[in-house]
């Protein structure tokens, strides 16, 4: 009898000793987040972000570094297709991204995005030399057009039924596919072409700027870590304020 109260009496203090470190470890993980910042980016849009030696480096790269630096964390970036980064983010796999994205209504339904820290980008159509008669959006109806997948030229460019999308990843890929004849323009933001452009001239194209248009860039934050929105938010605006993002501009060469 006697043994049978012992065993009772140490299975009791077990289950009590097991249930007070489940909540203690429940409570820990809410009061004490992590301390490194998991960030998405697409690392295929040079200034804004690419591969130099083996380091992942850009505008976006250094403004997420600062908001980290800001907050007292450290900081992983994650290189990912541009078109997995949302899900990522709803899931909650990364914390923010910084890859160039738009802010749009359908996009905000899944994800929280930051006042913009760039605006006035707008959309070029980028043809050959040779080609003639294009100016303007409607010279490229029943015509092949690039946009870069995912990207706002992208999402304009779907309005128009009557063009032939021809949608690839990236910039350098888009200007290959030009070149070869694959297409008879390719529609970008002004920055994101603006490297290609800085490298190999512009004197075999012909670029007409589409009116009204324009990029506009924020900070994505995931919903499953929207307690770290507003501190996230309030960075940008420190370093919209303080000069800090129009510095990182001037180094990456970006009007």
């Amino acid at each position: 009898m006697k043994n049978g109260i012992i065993v009772f009496i140490t299975s009791l203090i077990f289950i009590v000793s097991v249930f007070f470190m489940y909540k203690y470890k429940k409570l820990r993980s809410t009061i004490s987040p992590s301390k490194t910042f998991i960030v998405g980016t697409n690392a295929e849009y040079p200034p804004f972000c690419s591969v130099e030696n083996g380091n992942i480096v850009g505008f976006d790269i250094d403004i997420a570094k600062d908001i980290a630096k800001r907050l007292g964390k450290e900081i992983i970036i994650k290189d990912m297709a541009f078109e997995a980064l949302i899900p990522e983010l709803q899931i909650g796999k990364i914390h923010f991204a910084a890859a160039g994205l738009t802010p749009t209504p359908e996009k905000a339904k899944k994800v929280l995005f930051t006042e913009p820290y760039l605006k006035g980008d707008p959309l070029l159509i980028i043809c050959p030399k040779e080609k003639k008669g294009i100016g303007s959006v409607n010279d490229l109806k029943n015509k092949t057009v690039i946009v870069n997948s995912g990207y706002t030229a992208d999402l304009y460019m779907s309005k128009y039924d009557e063009i032939s999308l021809l949608r690839l990843a990236n910039p350098a890929m888009s200007f290959l596919a030009l070149n070869s004849g694959k297409a008879d323009a390719f529609v970008s933001a002004k920055s994101a072409v603006k490297p290609f452009f800085d490298k190999h001239g512009v004197e075999n194209y012909s670029i007409t700027p589409i009116e009204g248009t324009e990029e506009t860039y924020a900070i994505v934050v995931s919903k499953k870590h929207k307690k770290m929105f507003k501190a996230i938010q309030d960075s940008i605006r420190e370093m919209l304020e303080n000069g800090t993002i129009k510095d990182f501009k001037h180094k990456w060469d970006i009007k």
